[in-house]
């Protein structure tokens, strides 16, 4: 039994293996037969893609052909037509676009420029006069149309309907394929080819072959009129001319008034006789054309000669119309019979003079000099071409380059960028680094259009920033330079002074803080949060901000030895340190959203973003930049300065102030350990000068320096220069003076409402009043500004109520001085009724015709209308103190800091 398993077992496998072997076989042909057939499958495929390939080919370069062909004369039309009077382009956009890339020179050392389709007539094309007046008269059609257009939109929905179905969007050949309309963004871009992009090509490449290939025949008009001509004739000569002219003038005068007799007898004479011959009808009227043509002619050659050749031409000195021969002959027109004076490849050859370095700038001043925002229109490119063209990056780097070039000097008088330091600026006409502007404010107006999201606000700040930090060097060098000399070196380089000045700008712009700033502006790529990125860009200079005030501000201070505490008095300095400061304030108003200077108003409008505030994080960056540190030198090393600077020193301080409260725990608790800043804002000279700004320092201090409850005497030891004359020393707390403020501003308030009242209620006033009741105003602002303090900054409620709580009886006397306050409004007569009208004069009867009477009326009503405006002013100020005097009640009653959500009164105030 056992066997026959064991024979069955070895009997097994190989009848499997045969089996398997075979099967094997089987699919290996299978597979191979599979695979084979793929092949050939998949080479047949190949080989018939490829012939399909090859007669596409062949089918597409006919085509490419044959519409290259038809593209090339669709250009060289459009420059013709350019070259008329009042141009219109037939052809399109597109045309426009093709025109601008062949136009513009390409990043190619050598002269010789090349397009996409390497033809010969298309790359022989450049600038020329009529092409370049055409361009402008093109331009100014379609940004005026654009105006009037838009106007007209905004009366009634319906026509905005209707307007934006009858214009064509800036992209829409991209949608609904070429148009052959040519709508204003084509112009537009036809226009930055040849005023910016094409010079800021030849500034970059530096290539005088290259540069009169772009600027081909064309010249700039002549400053020079036939009046600044003739100023060098003698009076003797001007006179005959002008005897000449006025003889020949009344000749040509009695020769037309006797052709128009003959005409006249002529005319009667074919009445009379109408069956004449017509043989005779002819010859009457050549010898009517001939005298009519000798009459032309001399007419011709009188007003010629009194006439300005000038007056024939817009803005150029070209004239396409100067060729007597009728032929041809290599002027760029030809008198045809269609009246076609203008051939693009003749126009676009070389003019001698712009193949010298003194003609090509020339021409490339007065093409940059023309150059704007508005004038080229702009801001009817849609943001997608905008960013396409690559716009924002043109102006920012050309208004780099040329204000580089302005400060630095080339003296390769083989450059463009060359100038003649020993003319004045009133002689130079080809020095085109003082164009600098012309990119930098282009660029700024697209940066500011909210209609297309600000979509160059990135690019123009990332300039901004490269102002500043580019000068980094020269700041440094100055810093390193020795003290005997530092009078002499503190000023700022001119791109440190331009980025300043444009970021002041910019932060104090209306579209850079209206309610629309906070959030996304458009729908495209390339639209913007305006707060956030000018708030970034602001925190990404603080480094450089802080070098740039350590350069600025005077290097003598009160610690130095053998010094007498003053400030240099080298007016330059003033001027430098002022200069900056202005520049810088409104930077850092913009990041705490708080104008410290202007009555603690807000910055921005509406709702806030999300960085409205100094957060703690942005607080200690500040700190570690050394800004923060720069400013409190900057204020206490320029002391004793001018009146004109002490204007600006407050302002600084009351920056300071606002930075402090925006962290009290990491600026505040900094601010208060500067010896020399104490002393001033702590004493009680400052608190009769400034009486709001004193109660609020002294509240800071009290807060953070005296304990609760146990209010003790400061004792701060101040380490000064033993020459300064200090101060007497204040015996009382920082709570008891702030205290003492609050109380003397509410009983200076009442007294001013009440005189107030009085000044109004009088009928006959004098200037003495008015100088008076202005007085009473400025005084009750101060209840205004305070109460704009306590609901516009984050942490105001908190440091003011704390330092009233370290005194036991501050909270009871405070809540004392504002109940007086509103019972004295209270008790004040609201004028309600005189709205109405003016009591006064009537009607005036029929038998009163005395003058004395009339003035004795008119005088009445006069006083009356006067009245009436007293009263109407005296409730506008009481409504705001009232407004004000309810901000600082509810903030008593609150006892705490979170912070009060009410509508500035300074803001009514305002408008």
């Amino acid at each position: 039994m056992s066997s026959s398993k064991k024979s069955t077992t070895d009997d097994s496998p190989s009848s499997w293996d045969s089996n398997s072997n075979e099967m094997d076989e089987k699919h290996f042909l299978r597979m191979y037969s599979k695979a084979l057939a793929e092949a050939l499958r998949t080479k047949e495929e190949e080989e018939a893609a490829e012939r399909e390939e090859l007669k596409q080919q062949k089918n597409s370069r006919n085509i490419k052909s044959s519409s290259t062909a038809a593209d090339d004369l669709k250009i060289q039309s459009a420059y013709r037509e350019l070259c008329h009077d009042d141009p219109i382009v037939t052809g399109g956009d597109r045309v426009c676009r093709q025109l601008a890339e062949v136009l513009v020179p390409k990043y190619k050392t050598t002269a010789t420029r090349s397009t996409k389709n390497d033809n010969n007539d298309l790359s022989k094309l450049a600038l020329s006069s009529p092409l370049v007046e055409g361009v402008l008269q093109a331009v100014a059609r379609a940004g005026s149309k654009a105006t009037s257009s838009s106007k007209q939109a905004n009366k009634t929905e319906d026509t905005s309907q209707n307007n934006e179905d009858n214009k064509s969007p800036p992209n829409d050949e991209s949608m609904i394929g070429s148009s052959n309309i040519t709508s204003s963004e084509g112009y537009a871009q036809l226009a930055f080819a040849i005023f910016l992009e094409g010079p800021y090509r030849c500034i970059q490449q530096d290539n005088l072959d290259v540069i009169s290939q772009f600027l081909g025949s064309f010249q700039p008009p002549e400053k020079t009129n036939s009046a600044a001509a003739h100023e060098g004739l003698s009076a003797e000569e001007k006179s005959r001319l002008v005897e000449e002219a006025t003889a020949k003038i009344v000749d040509g005068i009695e020769k037309m008034s006797m052709e128009e007799d003959k005409a006249n007898a002529a005319k009667n004479d074919r009445d009379d006789d109408a069956s004449s011959s017509s043989s005779e009808f002819f010859l009457h009227n050549k010898n009517n054309n001939v005298a009519k043509e000798d009459n032309n002619d001399s007419m011709e050659e009188i007003w010629a000669e009194d006439s300005d050749p000038d007056d024939f031409e817009y803005e150029s000195s070209y004239n396409p119309y100067n060729n007597t021969t009728g032929n041809n002959d290599g002027d760029g027109y030809e008198d045809d019979m269609d009246g076609d004076y203008f051939i693009p490849t003749q126009l676009s050859n070389p003019d001698p003079t712009n193949q010298t370095w003194e003609g090509a700038r020339k021409a490339i001043y007065h093409l940059l000099s023309s150059f704007s925002y508005g004038n080229m229109a702009l801001n009817l490119l849609s943001s997608r071409t905008w960013s396409a063209l690559g716009m924002s990056e043109s102006l920012g780097d050309l208004a780099f380059t040329l204000l580089l070039a302005n400060t630095n000097g080339s003296s390769d008088s083989n450059s463009l960028l060359w100038r003649d330091k020993q003319l004045t600026q009133e002689d130079v006409d080809d020095d085109i680094t003082t164009l600098w502007d012309r990119p930098l404010f282009a660029l700024r107006d697209r940066a500011m259009d909210n209609i297309h999201g600000h979509d160059a606000l990135s690019t123009y700040l990332q300039l901004l920033c490269a102002f500043l930090s580019h000068s980094e060097e020269d700041i440094m060098s100055i810093l390193s330079s020795p003290s005997k000399d530092t009078n002499n070196t503190n000023d700022l380089p001119p791109l440190t002074a331009v980025g300043l000045s444009s970021f002041a700008t910019l932060c104090t712009s209306k579209e850079m803080t209206c309610s629309s700033s906070a959030k996304l502006c458009g729908t495209s790529v390339e639209s913007v949060c305006p707060r956030d990125e000018v708030s970034d860009a602001i925190f990404n200079s603080i480094d450089t901000l802080g070098h740039i005030i350590e350069c600025v501000r005077p290097k003598k201070s009160v610690f130095g030895g053998g010094s007498t505490g003053k400030a240099s008095d080298d007016k330059s300095t003033t001027e430098s340190w002022v200069r900056t400061a202005v520049c810088i304030i409104p930077m850092l108003e913009y990041l705490i959203n708080i104008q410290a200077r202007f009555d603690f108003q807000t910055v921005f409008e509406g709702g806030g973003s999300r960085r409205t505030t100094l957060s703690d994080s942005d607080a200690k960056a500040l700190l570690d930049s050394g800004l923060f540190r720069e400013l409190l030198s900057l204020y206490t090393c320029t002391q004793d300065e001018s009146d004109a600077s002490n204007v600006v020193r407050l302002q600084l301080l009351r920056t300071i102030f606002a930075l402090s409260v925006q962290a009290p725990e990491i600026l505040g608790r900094y601010v208060i350990r500067v010896p020399d800043l104490v002393k001033e804002v702590h004493a009680s000279i400052f608190m009769n000068e400034n009486l709001v700004d004193g109660i609020l320092w002294t509240a800071l201090g009290s807060s953070l320096l005296e304990s609760k409850l146990e209010a003790p005497k400061p004792r701060l030891k101040l380490r000064t220069n033993a020459k300064l004359n200090l101060p007497p020393v204040e015996t009382s707390s920082l709570t008891e003076r702030c205290n003492s403020g609050f109380e003397q501003i509410c009983k200076s308030c009442n007294s001013a409402l009440t005189s107030f009242k009085f000044i109004v209620e009088k009928e006959d006033q004098s200037e003495g009043d008015e100088n008076e009741a202005r007085q009473h105003k400025e005084t009750l602002g101060s209840i205004v500004k305070f109460s704009n303090y306590l609901s516009n900054c984050p942490h105001g409620i908190k440091i003011w109520l704390d330092s009233l709580n370290n005194n036991e009886d501050a909270p009871q006397k405070a809540k004392k001085a504002i109940a007086d306050l509103r019972s004295t409004l209270a008790r004040l007569p609201s004028y309600a009724g005189d709205e109405t009208g003016v009591k006064g004069v009537d009607h005036k009867k029929d038998d009163d015709n005395d003058n004395s009477s009339t003035d004795d009326h008119s005088e009445i009503r006069q006083k009356a209308t006067s009245l009436m405006q007293r009263r109407k002013d005296f409730r506008q100020v009481v409504s705001l103190v009232r407004s004000s005097v309810k901000v600082i009640a509810l903030a008593l009653e609150s006892q705490k800091g979170a912070g009060l959500s009410l509508k500035t009164p300074m803001s009514s105030y305002n408008a």
